[in-house]
């Protein structure tokens, strides 16, 4: 898995100029986290530089850290997936931000477009081929993935703009 923890390990890329994906995850689940870790490791181009299982530490986390995406879990303590996606869009430059949860109510989809959300996928069977689809789907240049599947699956992506 390829993880750095200080800002200045990777430059932070402008999403057309350099290939690099910096990646911040929020997960409060150690499980899930490892499974988020293992997915996004199947692209070549993501770098996850640091990760949070409370969402107030993810704030803080990613604000000083300036991911180009963050993955959030909508249902964690100290503030959740929502909120966090809310002040993270606050930010002079905000990042993409997806919203993997296990909720797939309407309400729950609803919290997280009005909140920013750039992508919400419900975590389940088929979440490493919608991640890897969200991820072409925003950052497309030269894009390259361990999972040639991906592409069929980009339908059942639900992207928020």
């Amino acid at each position: 898995m390829k993880t750095r923890n200080s800002q200045h390990s990777v430059p932070r890329d402008d999403r057309s100029s350099n290939p690099t994906i910096r990646t911040f995850l929020a997960e409060d689940d150690p499980l899930l986290m490892a499974l988020l870790a293992r997915i996004a490791s199947k692209h070549e181009r993501v770098f996850i530089v640091g990760a949070a299982g409370d969402g107030r530490k993810a704030l803080g986390y990613a604000s000083s850290l300036q991911p180009d995406l963050v993955v959030t879990d909508l249902n964690m303590l100290g503030m959740d997936g929502a909120e966090l996606t809310r002040r993270l869009k606050q930010l002079p430059n905000p990042p993409i931000v997806f919203v993997a949860t296990a909720d797939n109510t309407h309400e729950a989809r609803d919290r997280c477009m009005a909140a920013g959300a750039n992508a919400f996928m419900v975590k389940s069977g088929s979440l490493a081929a919608r991640f890897l689809s969200a991820i072409q789907e925003f950052f497309p240049d030269h894009l390259e993935t361990t999972v040639p599947e991906t592409k069929v699956l980009r339908e059942s992506l639900i992207t928020v703009a």
